[in-house]
Parts: C-alpha cells; sequence; structure tokens
C-alpha cells in the first residue's frame, strides 16, 4: 500500500477505511501504484456501487493456507491473535463483542504473539514496515474499523486519536479507551 490518500477526498475515518481498502484491491489485481485503478476503487467503495468481500472469504483463505501464523508462517505452538487487543475494548459493550469475535482474529505461533503483546497490528509492525502487514490480517483489520468506528458513531470523525493527522493508527481506535489512556486512569 504505496499510495497516499488524497487530502481533498480523505477526510474521514470512513474514506481512510476505503482508501486502504481500494489499495488492498489494486494490490491484488496487481496494479499496486495505478493511481487511476486505486481511486476508482475508493470511489465505487464511498458510493457503495462495490461491496467489499464477505467476512466468510477471510475465514475461507484462513482454511486454504492452513493452520499456520499469519505473521511468519510457521505452524508451531499456534494460538489466536486479536488484530485489535481486546483490552481496547473500553466500556462499551458493542466494541467489547467486536473486538471478541473472530472477525478480529487470526492465527499467530506463540513468538510472534507475544512479541505483539497489547499492541494493534500498526503498533507492532510501526510504520516503517507497515506495508509488510499481511493482506488476510489487513482485510480484516478494515473491515473490523468500520464496523468498530460505525459502533461508536465516530466513522465520520477527522481525527479519532487526536495526534493532527488522519492515517492508519486512528482506524483501531476506541474512544472510550483513548480517553482512559490520556486521562491516566488506565
Amino acid at each position: 500500500m504505496a499510495l497516499k490518500p488524497p487530502r481533498k477526498f480523505v477526510s474521514t475515518v470512513r474514506d481512510l477505511i476505503f482508501w486502504f481498502y481500494a489499495q488492498l484491491i489494486a494490490n491484488s489485481a496487481g496494479f499496486p501504484d495505478n493511481y487511476a485503478f486505486v481511486m476508482s476503487r475508493y470511489k465505487k467503495l464511498k458510493s457503495g456501487e462495490m461491496k467489499w468481500s464477505s467476512s466468510i472469504r477471510d475465514h475461507l483463505i484462513e482454511w486454504d493456507r492452513g493452520k499456520v501464523c499469519v505473521y511468519c508462517g510457521s505452524d508451531k505452538c499456534l494460538s489466536l491473535d486479536h488484530i485489535i487487543p481486546v483490552s481496547r475494548a473500553g466500556v462499551d459493550p458493542r466494541v467489547k463483542i467486536l473486538l471478541e469475535s473472530l472477525d478480529n482474529c487470526v492465527w499467530a505461533c506463540r513468538s510472534c504473539n507475544s512479541k505483539k503483546g497489547d499492541r494493534d497490528v500498526f503498533e507492532w509492525y510501526g510504520p516503517e514496515r507497515v506495508y509488510e502487514i499481511p493482506r488476510l490480517v489487513m482485510s480484516k483489520f478494515l473491515k473490523l474499523s468500520y464496523r468498530l468506528h460505525e459502533a461508536q458513531g465516530t466513522l465520520d470523525l477527522p481525527d479519532p486519536n487526536m495526534d493532527g493527522v488522519l492515517d492508519i493508527y486512528d482506524l483501531g481506535v476506541v474512544i472510550t479507551d483513548l480517553i482512559l489512556r490520556k486521562s491516566g486512569r488506565k
């Protein structure tokens, strides 16, 4: 995912999710740096003319791969990793249900799961490695982020984590958890 979102089109969480999903589609289609292709998919997603793949498709991809760590490919000492940590659920029970769902889980080996800890996948990979995040993880993260922000009523916010920029780090934000962290109560 190499193309920066155009600021004149991408100004809310909803827009950013569609932009990154459009890039995911472009990468899968073999057009990762084709701005026109990404933009056309973005506009179709945003207008509702195109829908993203179902969560069932993501689960089928996992089954086809077999039971291996999504991050390193190991088949030893596997457990379920929560892409967005359940510890971030805050106080909203709807958010907790989303974060505890299989839509937020992938297979990970003990080593990768331990290294990731209670960070979301973007915090763990960091800005320099964000483009190495496995496609399946990115797909699940974007769909879950949409549902998470929809439940919180934050899809149309311009900067949920309040750091002055709308970027990928805004997508996994649970507002009540963020407020608790910023207030020092967590």
